[in-house]
C-alpha cells in the first residue's frame, strides 16, 4: 500500500514538473533527437501530464475524500464490534478457568487497562484441558432467573463460539474499511480449526450437545493458537482501534 502511494503522488509531482517546465521554461523546452517535430512532443507529453493531475484530483475527491469520510462513520461501528467480540473471548476464557479451578483474575471489559493474562497460558490450558469434564452437568442452581441454565460445559463453548462468530460475521462485513492485517486476524480466528469445529454444532444444541471425551485434551493446542490470535487482535485494537470506540459501555473507567 504505501509502495502504490509513492508510485500515485511521485507521478503527480512529476506531471505539475512537466507541465509547469514545458510552459514557463523555454530555454529549457524538451527536444528530441529523433526525427520528431519537437512542438508535437512536447505538446504529448503535456496532455498526458494535464491528464494525470485531471484523474489524480478525480480520484482524491470521489475516491480518497468519500473513503476519509466514511471511515470516521464505520470505525467506531468495527471498533465497538470488535472489543465486544474480545469481550466475549473474555468471559469463555473466565468460565474456562473457574471450571478448572484456577486462579480467579479480574477481568476488565473496557478499552482501560485490559487484563491480557485472563488468555490461558501453557500452563493454564494444561490445567483446563485435564481437569474440565465437558459432559459433567453443571450444577444446575448456577444460572439467572427465567433463563435455562446450560448443563454441561460443552454447551458452553459451543455458545461462546456461535456468540464471537456473530460478532465477527457483523465486522467483517465491513472489511472494505480494513486494514489486511485486521482483515487477516479476523478471517484467521472465524477460519481456525476450533471455531469452525464448534460451530458445526448448531447453536440449538447447546443443552444437549456432549463430547466423545470426558476432557479437553483433544483441544490442547488448537485452544492454544486460537488464543494466541485473540491476543493478536487485542494488541491490534488497542494500537489501532481503541480512539475509535463510542460505545459508553467499552469505556467506562474504574
Amino acid at each position: 500500500m504505501k509502495l502504490y502511494k509513492i508510485i500515485i503522488n511521485g507521478l503527480f509531482a512529476l506531471s505539475l514538473i512537466l507541465i509547469i517546465w514545458i510552459n514557463f521554461f523555454d530555454n529549457y523546452f524538451i527536444k528530441t533527437t529523433l526525427l520528431i517535430d519537437t512542438e508535437k512532443v512536447n505538446r504529448l507529453i503535456e496532455t498526458i501530464s494535464i491528464a494525470y493531475l485531471t484523474s489524480f484530483i478525480f480520484y482524491i475527491v470521489v475516491v480518497v475524500l468519500k473513503t476519509k469520510r466514511d471511515e470516521k462513520i464505520i470505525l467506531p461501528f468495527i471498533a465497538d464490534y470488535t472489543y465486544v467480540a474480545l469481550n466475549n473471548c473474555m468471559f469463555f476464557c473466565f468460565s474456562m478457568r473457574s471450571a478448572a479451578g484456577l486462579e480467579y483474575i479480574n477481568t476488565e471489559t473496557s478499552i482501560y487497562k485490559r487484563n491480557l493474562n485472563i488468555y490461558p497460558n501453557e500452563n493454564d490450558l494444561n490445567a483446563i484441558c485435564t481437569t474440565i469434564n465437558p459432559n459433567k452437568t453443571i450444577n444446575e442452581d448456577i444460572g439467572l432467573e427465567g433463563f435455562t441454565a446450560i448443563p454441561h460445559f460443552f454447551g458452553v463453548m459451543i455458545n461462546y463460539t456461535h456468540r464471537i462468530d456473530y460478532f465477527l460475521k457483523i465486522i467483517l462485513e465491513k472489511s472494505r474499511f480494513m486494514d489486511t492485517e485486521l482483515l487477516r486476524i479476523l478471517t484467521d480466528i472465524q477460519t481456525h480449526g476450533y471455531h469452525q469445529h464448534m460451530i458445526s454444532y448448531d447453536k440449538s444444541l447447546v443443552l444437549t450437545a456432549k463430547h466423545r471425551h470426558d476432557d479437553l485434551k483433544v483441544f490442547k493446542d488448537s485452544l492454544k493458537s486460537y488464543f494466541d490470535l485473540y491476543l493478536k487482535l487485542e494488541n491490534y485494537a488497542d494500537k489501532n482501534l481503541k480512539r475509535y470506540v463510542e460505545r459508553k459501555s467499552l469505556k467506562h473507567k474504574k
